[in-house]
């Protein structure tokens, strides 16, 4: 700052400036006079003069330091030649910013080169359609308007138009400017005439911004640019035409900046120029003189950018300086000539204010204009200040700013919207200074900064920069408009000011993001400014949101020029509020309103009752204390009701007009009326007319509110209801992300934030947001569990939650809830589907993807208050994960997600699958993410969606540049494994030499071997902490491994982004980092265009598709992405579409997680842009798939090493017509809206093409052989083989991978088998096999999976004949679960399908059963080996494959010294044991009780306690005796597959044989080949072999029926011993056996009672043989001894209602009582209550009563003659009496009691015990009473079962 000479007298206030131009500097020589324009003009000699004679003046000032320093007054400016001023009389419009730059460059260009950045991108957008609707610049052309790869490829491109001799222009801001330097560089070395039209924009720093500063501008101010600011929407159009005049003129470059978003999105009233006038003035000879003769061209060569020296670079780079110094003349005359046609007059620096003023403000931009009417409220309260408006920055002309200064000045602040930190002063000051300086004039001169990323500028904050100048010693290097309580840099200010002009109407409109109330705000102001002589002006303000986010319209009319270029602070006439949540988040909205003023709330609470309920007292004291004018319309509701959806825009823009008071009523309804018709013309008559109406009926409906006086001091209210979770909400969150959510961030002090920008994650569960119109219910009844709902919703509002029954008896009132469906993973747990209303957008995903109609939409106010608490208390459980498979499609999604209620738009495509992937991997991610959408819904300040699992473990996110997000994500990755690296070493090292505990060394080694895997690391590091911590003081080594111990678990690394970072601005990097073959994952979130930026073409998008920057449709076909990443042959390559096929889209993320090295998922992610109902998204990408127009592949480069194609396709055939998809998008049929023919050509073109595409990736899917059949059929010539096709219906992914397995198996038999999805069978090509073999999953009661409906459709077609499948032989198999009714209903219809078709049926259908021990393999692998058999194909190749398991003998570490706990199991003690049989009776019932209180296992009625046996201590030790292994040998396994649950790392021989491996169970198959392959006997290996085969089937049966177990047939084969490595692999584990549970928690608490009956038998040859866990029970916990068992709750396989009110009807069976004896105790405990309960019938069936009546004298008591809770007890003891007397006998005895408890009372049935024939003989006793009471006809009773068994009344546990 230079110091001023003490000021005495009076302390003024200050006043600001604006500058428009920016940068220059350099003389002409006589060689290059042509450059100059003015060279001979004689104002510009005068000009000259001036110059002179302002030197001299200040050389005398120098000369005489005493006096004061003077200059000629700027408004006694030395005489000019007046400017003759024709201008041509032209209309007003309405437009904002952008729209006034692109109307200019598109005049005077003749190529645009674009690229999308906001808030940019709306110039390009028009360049574009103005180009595509053939509209002529001033040259009579169309301009070439080209979209580029990133914005340094336009600036590239754009350099090479101007070297060939075009006038060119571009448009750009913030990092994409700074793209731009290395061209701009050489384009002012050059002197090449262009203009980049700049909405400045903040520059990321700490945080991204995309709202306005200059310091995007002011990066560039070296670059050689010319720069020229302009401060409002009329000023764009004036300076742009100036900008391209006095470029081509100057020969110089041109940045035309003006202020993002204030100046570039305000929509204002203005006089334009027509083109005819600009063709006038601009010097279309000097574009010969300038650009065109420079242009490189053969016939008149020049050479350009060469390399040079440094003996000539430095003179070279000074020559150009005359063009510089010429530059300020050439913009002078350039606003001349544009004065001359439009009359208004700019100045390189304007002042405005007192003409004596004592305070100045210098400034540029839109701030300028608020400091002006600031100068006029002030110099009207008797001060003299003023302010200077710098229009020229560059080249910087001190001579013409110092001629502005008005010679009083004594104080100057010079206001920079730029922020550099270290500098000793902000650009503009400086300049300032040095101008003075220069010049020997000494002013006290203060800098300050303002308006950083769009902060708010307001007369209140430039009063108190005037006011800073009073003080003696001003603060300088000051901040305005922010609280800096830091290092204390800010101004305080005042109140606002009222410095408006008179007369001007001030309206608010609150919106919501998707509402329409932005567009329908623009619109009135385009309606009433053309239409009247009004001048309008309007400013939108929005949140950080993706999508219906807060949006408020600043609107302004009046009768005179409006400079208040901020937002509404004061003397509102009007307040709109568009959403009825906003009264709780946002009390500060009545707060501008005047007294009397006009407030309208849309809302469903229509009446004054429910108004005082719901609004909070706050809103209600405002609203009576300013007498405000009150009215309430439902415009929600009416929008609804109309057909409207969301869009309330019209609705409330009618009431705009009808209460604001802008306009007369009848004429604002006029006007209405006939932007109705204008707007909605293109839309046809129909939307007219509904928007007609809609007027019509919103003055109807909307009501004025007679509030009492009382409201003014009412403290009673609706309020936010907040959950626990809420109320105890972070510091963060209530300290930062609530003030700002409140749109109070203002108030915040600088303190409050974090240096460098960092925040917590989790934050979003706390904003609560509430917007949705409809929310979905569940409709628990319905619900098959399938988890479809959850996977699909976009912001993890609908998920899946299971609870135990302590869980689900705590539930709130309406908590609704089933009993889990499923394995043993679900036992002992309830299902629920919870939504979260207060999150949940309403976009109805889910309710169009559930296959089973079990959610529907219902309104927000009429079901949220009531949901809130259910999802409330599910969210506060714990979580309960690692339910079944995690990497299946349901039990994905009972992880919890670690992103949720993102900012994303309603239905968002690409949230999905970021969900997906932090439900799979979230707690280790590693997030690199690139700009675009999924930055904004994942990063927006304060409200972060990626949040922490409840061992506050989440994903790690960062963003770098839009450019560089591969690099960046490669940077993270490198460093991690460096890191990682350095941390091995360490443990390494603490292994060899420092003092630890010997647990510590054994998990330290565990570490070291599982380091690099997911699971088994992350077990090992839980262990592995508390030891590390524990003992960390103990040696330095172990210390630093501490102190990097957050390396220890193996992180994810993924790159995430859009198509427009990846295919186009950051494909470069992109591509190095697929080349570098590093562990990394790269998910392209595909939509196909930017999205971000408003849906701007990409090289993602399609030909045809008419987007943004691509108006006419593209020209060119998709990049495709996969394909060039699949050519380096190393990296993961997938292409998925969730919608299509969720499991091949989960698949394919676990595959490429898991793969080592680089991955990349492309995922087509449908965008509301495209023009489609979002509701429909996920049917959407089921289209796009079917018609061939997105394809589903994996290409796994771990296949080649395995001699497997390592190509995938997952979408083979093309279902459907793409046309016919293609008219389900606006993107496309806009085209054929606007061009038929154009689009015609181009979707037949694009049809070929990816008809073309399709053809190619199903070759590049085929095998050798394959491919040479394809090509022969192609040919015509005849197949060489016999056709096999392996064809499957799969939901989940289960039929699929068995019929790969299945297909894989035929291939090493040697037959080619095709394997496919049965809708991507060519079924026409069915006939031709020789063998289909299917392989079919039933989903839900009976229903096809949805990859084989089509295929079944077809089979079924009513013309085929039925021996069209005459030579083709065929069998099933299929995936059900006997649960259902319709076990396997999908595999049986299509065998009975196909033996209709005439099929030769080779094997009877196999029915695996999800509810076997071992799943669907129990019959799978029965049913395949018989199938081989009947087939008679040779055996595989005779090969033992690699161990799968490293076996150490003797190894170290620390062996379990209690029993080893499989995986979900818990250690659970017997402490009873009770024979309840006598002693000498022929079978052993024993009643078992378990201590179940230190387990943490709660079970229900119904359920089953699944236990791991031990094999016999005794019969083991012979075992390991005769194989040589002596028990106590300690063994190392170390599993090499990564399997989820290995082997035990470390244990005993004795362990591992008798707890482990089930070494006396029955043998598979596989394991009978294998010992075919390791037998050293030649006869015993071709017994082995024989008894493989069809014809030794007998022999293998009596093997079967001897009960020959795995160490049986070592001794039966003595030479087959395998190497105890061979036997782990080849042995199964022990599985758990299921008892059914025979008590109620509610009577016995914690004790779980069993009745088992001990099995065992005799065999064919005598031996007598026990079963392996019966006997294991039996022997536990005998005398006082208490053992303990390794045991897990398995979920029911019954339906148990909810009430206890319900009758039961209840058939038990020997110990089938079990199940029965706990339904009894529940509903006696439901008794002794005094609940409410129903009847229940009892038949107990067994042989006799004395031995087998177990439980008899309970039974007794609770039956207590009918009057217990058993009311009716029928035993039938079969053996007791002469003739059998069975349970279907005692039911047929009471048929009134089955009708009445059945049919009349809807009760339940429950038939428990063995299979065999008791089940159908008891149905139809069941049916038989239906006859003879009901009248039913015998159909019709079994129909009627059929029902309650559909419904779960009537359910059958049979073993």
């Amino acid at each position: 700052m230079l110091k001023a000479a003490a000021l005495n007298g009076t302390v003024a206030k200050r006043k600001v400036r604006s500058a428009y131009l920016y940068r220059p500097l350099p003389p002409a020589s006589s060689e290059l006079k042509r450059c100059y324009a003015t060279e001979n003009d004689p104002r510009h000699n005068q000009q000259r003069k001036i110059s002179r004679d302002v030197a001299a003046s200040q050389q005398a000032v120098v000369s005489t330091p005493k006096s004061r320093e003077t200059l000629p007054p700027p408004y006694v400016p030395v005489p000019m030649p007046p400017v003759p001023v024709t201008p041509t009389k032209v209309k007003p419009v309405t437009m904002d910013g952008n729209e006034a730059a692109a109307y200019v460059a598109y005049g005077l260009c003749d190529i645009s080169f674009i690229y999308p950045i906001s808030p940019a991108t709306s110039m390009g957008e028009m360049m574009d359609k103005w180009a595509a609707s053939g509209k002529k610049n001033i040259f009579d052309q169309t301009v070439d308007v080209n979209m580029m790869q990133s914005e340094g490829g336009a600036a590239g491109a754009l350099h090479g138009a101007v070297a060939a001799g075009a006038l060119t222009s571009t448009f750009t801001a913030s990092q994409g400017l700074l793209l731009m330097i290395p061209n701009m560089y050489l384009l002012a070395g050059e002197l090449c005439p262009t203009v980049f039209h700049v909405s400045a924009r903040t520059v990321a720093k700490h945080a991204l911004s995309i709202f306005n500063d200059h310091s995007d501008v002011m990066a560039t101010r070296q670059t050689g640019f010319a720069m020229l600011c302009s401060s409002g929407v009329q000023e764009v159009m004036d300076l742009a035409v100036v900008s391209h005049i006095a470029s081509v003129k100057a020969r110089l470059p041109f940045m035309h900046f003006f202020d993002g978003y204030r100046t570039s999105a305000e929509v204002s009233k203005i006089s334009p120029i027509s083109y005819d006038d600009i063709r006038r003035v601009f010097p279309v000879d000097e574009v010969q003189q300038h650009v065109r003769d420079f242009a490189l061209n053969p016939n008149k060569p020049l050479i350009r950018g060469t390399g040079q020296r440094p003996d000539i670079f430095f003179q070279s780079a000074v020559r150009a300086h005359g063009f510089y110094e010429a530059c300020p003349s050439h913009v002078e005359s350039a606003m001349e000539a544009v004065e001359s046609i439009t009359g208004r007059r700019y100045r390189l620096f304007d002042y405005y204010g007192h003409p004596e003023a004592d305070r100045i403000v210098v400034i540029m931009g839109s701030g300028a204009k608020t400091v002006e009417e600031t100068v006029d409220y002030l110099n009207g309260q008797g001060e003299r200040v003023g302010v200077v408006t710098v229009r020229l920055f560059r080249p910087w002309s001190a001579e013409h700013f110092l001629r502005v200064i008005p010679p009083t000045v004594e104080r100057i602040t010079v206001l920079d919207r730029t922020r550099e930190d270290g500098a000793l002063g902000m650009p503009l000051f400086l300049d300032v200074n040095v101008s003075f300086s220069d010049a020997r004039m000494q002013r006290l001169i203060v800098g300050g900064q303002y308006g950083l990323a769009s902060k708010e500028f307001n007369p209140a904050m430039a009063k108190a920069v005037f006011d800073n100048l009073k003080k003696e010693k001003p603060k300088h290097k000051f901040v305005i408009g922010i609280n800096d309580d830091v290092t204390h840099t800010s101004l305080d200010y005042g109140q606002s000011l009222h410095c408006v002009p008179e007369g001007t109407h001030q309206v608010l409109f609150w919106g919501l993001g998707s509402d329409g109330t932005v567009g329908s705000s623009k619109q009135a102001i385009r309606t009433i400014g053309s239409s009247t002589d009004l001048f309008a002006q309007g400013h939108f303000v929005y949140d950080s949101h993706k999508a219906d986010g807060v949006t408020i319209a600043h609107v302004r009319f009046g009768p005179k020029p409006i400079k208040s270029e901020y937002e509404i602070q004061e003397n509102a006439d009007y307040v709109s509020i568009n959403h009825p949540s906003y009264v709780y988040k946002f009390d500060q909205m009545p707060d501008p309103l005047k007294e009397g003023g006009t407030l309208v709330l849309n809302s469903p609470w229509t009446t004054l009752e429910e108004l005082e309920k719901k609004l909070p007292a706050v809103i209600k004291q405002k609203i009576a204390a300013k007498k405000l004018q009150f009215y309430n319309i439902d415009a929600t509701g009416l929008a609804q009701e109309v057909g409207l959806g969301k869009r309330i825009n019209m609705i409330m823009q009618a009431i705009f007009y009808q209460l604001s008071g802008v306009l007369p009523q009848e004429q604002s309804m006029r006007l209405l009326a006939e932007s109705i018709e204008t707007v909605y013309k293109h839309k046809g008559p129909k939307v007219i007319e509904m928007n007609h109406h809609c007027v019509a009926e919103s003055s109807k409906r909307v009501s004025k509110i007679d509030y009492p006086e009382s409201w003014a001091t009412d403290t009673e209210g609706g309020h936010k209801i907040k959950s626990e979770r809420e109320q105890n909400m972070p510091g963060f969150v209530a300290d930062i992300m609530n003030p700002v959510l409140a749109l109070k961030g203002d108030e915040l002090p600088v303190s409050a934030f974090e240096p460098g920008g960092y925040q917590p994650t989790g934050t979003s569960e706390y904003e609560k947001r509430g917007i949705a119109p409809a929310i979905p219910v569940w409709v628990p009844d319905n619900c098959t569990q399938c988890n479809y709902c959850a996977i699909v919703c976009p912001h993890a509002v609908v998920r899946p939650f299971l609870l135990d029954k302590a869980e689900a008896k705590a539930a709130p009132p309406g908590f609704e809830a089933r009993r889990a469906k499923g394995g043993a993973e679900v036992g002992g747990l309830n299902y629920t589907i919870q939504i979260s209303p207060m999150d949940c957008t309403g976009c109805e995903v889910c309710v169009q993807s559930c296959p089973d109609d079990a959610l529907f939409m219902a309104p927000f106010n009429e079901v949220a208050e009531a949901n809130r608490p259910n999802w409330d208390y599910a969210i506060s459980l714990p979580s309960k994960t690692d339910i079944g498979d995690k990497f299946s499609v349901k039990g994905s999604q009972f992880e919890v997600p670690l992103m949720e209620f993102s900012g994303a738009c309603a239905g968002c495509g690409e949230t999905p699958y970021m969900k997906l992937a932090t439900q799979l991997f979230g707690d280790r991610m590693v997030i690199a993410n690139s700009s675009g959408c999924s930055s904004v819904w994942g990063g927006t300040s304060t409200t972060i969606p990626f949040t922490k699992n409840e061992e506050g473990k989440g994903p790690a996110w960062g963003r770098s540049l839009f450019e560089d997000t591969a690099e960046y994500g490669f940077g993270m990755m490198l460093a991690t494994r460096q890191r990682r690296e350095k941390l091995e070493g360490l443990v390494s090292n603490a292994i060899s030499s420092s003092n630890m505990s010997d647990k510590l060394l054994n998990l330290l080694g565990k570490w070291m071997k599982v380091k690099d895997t997911n699971d088994p690391c992350d077990q090992v590091v839980k262990q592995l902490m508390p030891v590390l911590e524990a003992e960390k003081d103990a040696d330095p080594l172990i210390k630093q491994v501490f102190m990097s111990s957050e390396l220890l678990r193996r992180n994810s690394m993924w790159i995430v982004g859009g198509d427009g970072w990846a295919y186009d601005i950051g494909f470069a990097g992109l591509d190095h980092i697929l080349s570098k073959g590093e562990d990394i994952n790269i998910l392209v979130l595909d939509t196909e265009m930017y999205s971000n930026t408003g849906g701007q073409v990409s090289k993602g998008t399609q030909l045809s598709t008419v987007t943004k920057f691509a108006t006419a449709g593209k020209k060119h076909v998709k990049k495709d992405l996969g394909q060039c990443a699949i050519m380096y042959g190393n990296v993961y390559v997938a292409s998925v579409a969730l919608g299509a096929n969720m499991n091949q889209c989960v698949q394919a993320f676990k595959e490429a997680e898991a793969y080592p090295g680089t991955s990349l998922v492309i995922a087509y992610s449908p965008c509301i842009d495209w023009g489609i109902e979002m509701k429909y998204m996920m049917d959407e990408m089921k289209q796009a798939v079917d018609c061939g127009y997105w394809s589903l592949y994996r290409f796994d480069p771990r296949k080649a090493d395995q001699s497997l194609n390592p190509f995938q396709l997952d979408s083979k055939r093309l279902k459907s017509d793409m046309r016919d998809f293609l008219k389900t998008e606006n993107r496309f049929t806009q085209l054929t809206r606007s061009n038929k023919d154009l689009a015609n050509e181009m979707h037949d073109t694009l049809g070929q093409l990816l008809k073309t595409r399709h053809e190619n990736m199903r070759k590049q899917a085929m095998d050798d052989f394959e491919l040479l059949e394809h090509l022969k059929s192609k040919l015509g010539e005849e197949s060489s083989a016999e056709k096999v096709a392996v064809l499957y219906g799969s939901e989940t992914g289960n039929a699929e991978a068995h019929a790969q397995i299945f297909a894989q198996e035929f291939k090493r038999r040697g037959i080619r088998a095709k394997c496919s999805a049965m809708d991507d069978f060519d079924f026409d090509d069915l006939p031709n096999q020789s063998a289909v073999y299917c392989v079919v999953a039933t989903c839900g009661q009976g229903e096809f999976p949805a990859n084989c409906k089509n295929f079944y459709e077809q089979l079924c077609a009513p013309e085929l004949p039925s021996d069209l499948l005459a030579n083709t032989k065929f069998a099933v198999f299929g995936l059900g679960d006997s649960s259902y009714v319709f076990y396997n209903e999908s595999a049986k219809k299509i065998e009975e399908r196909l033996v209709a078709l005439g099929a030769q049926k080779v094997l009877d259908i196999g029915l695996g059963d999800d509810k076997d021990e071992e799943r669907y393999e129990t019959a799978w692998n029965e049913w395949v080996p018989e199938l081989w058999n009947e087939l008679g194909t040779a055996p595989p190749p005779a090969e033992l494959l690699p161990p799968t398991y490293r076996v150490t003998e003797n190894a170290p570490g620390a062996i379990a010294e209690e029993m080893i706990l499989p995986a979900g199991c818990k250690s659970i003690p017997m402490t009873k044991n009770v024979l309840l049989t006598p002693a000498d009776y022929s079978r052993d019932i024993r009643h078992y009780e378990f201590d179940m209180s230190a387990t943490g296992m709660p079970y229900s009625v119904g359920e089953c306690l699944g236990v791991y046996p031990h094999n016999d201590a005794e019969e083991v030790m012979t075992f390991l005796d005769e194989a040589g292994i002596d028990p106590a040998t300690t063994i190392s396994l170390e599993d090499t597959l990564a399997r989820k649950e290995p082997l035990p790392g470390v244990l005993t021989a004795k362990q591992l044989f008798q707890e482990v491996l089930d070494i006396f169970g029955r043998p598979s198959r596989r394991f009978y080949e294998t010992l075919g392959i390791v037998a050293q006997d030649e006869s015993q290996k071709k017994e082995i072999e024989f008894v493989l085969t069809k014809e030794g089937a007998e022999k293998m049966s009596e093997l079967k029926k001897e009960t020959m177990s795995y160490a049986d047939l070592f001794n039966y084969w003595p030479s087959t011993r395998l190497p105890l490595e061979f036997l782990v692999d080849h042995v199964p584990r022990i599985k758990p056996r299921l008892y059914s549970i025979a008590s109620s928690s509610e009577m016995h608490g914690e004790s779980l009672h069993l009745c088992v009956v001990k099995e065992d038998w005799t065999t064919p040859s005598g031996r007598f043989r026990h079963g392996m866990s019966t006997r294991y029970l039996q022997n536990l916990s005998r005398r006082a001894r208490v053992d303990r068992i390794a045991g897990k709750i398995n979920g029911a396989g019954i339906t148990i209602p909810d009430s206890q009110e319900p009758p039961y009807v209840m058939v038990g069976l020997g110990t089938g009582l079990a199940p029965l004896r706990a339904m009894i105790e529940e509903r006696e405990m439901a008794r002794v209550r005094g609940e409410p309960y129903g009847p229940m019938a009892l038949f107990f069936g067994a042989r006799h009563k004395a031995t087998d009546y177990t439980y008899g004298d309970e039974l007794e008591a609770y039956h207590s003659n009918g009057n217990g809770v058993i009311t009716v007890l029928s035993n039938a003891f079969s053996r007791d009496q002469s003739h059998k007397i069975y349970v279907n006998h005692r039911l047929e005895e009471h048929p009134e009691v089955l009708y009445d408890y059945l049919v009349k009372r809807k009760g339940y049935f429950y038939l428990c015990g063995p299979a065999g024939g008791v089940p159908p003989t008891v149905r139809k006793a069941v049916m038989n009473a239906f006859v003879k009471v009901g009248g039913m006809k015998l159909e019709e009773a079994d129909s009627y079962i059929t029902q309650m068994q559909i419904d779960g009344r009537y359910n059958i546990e049979a073993w």
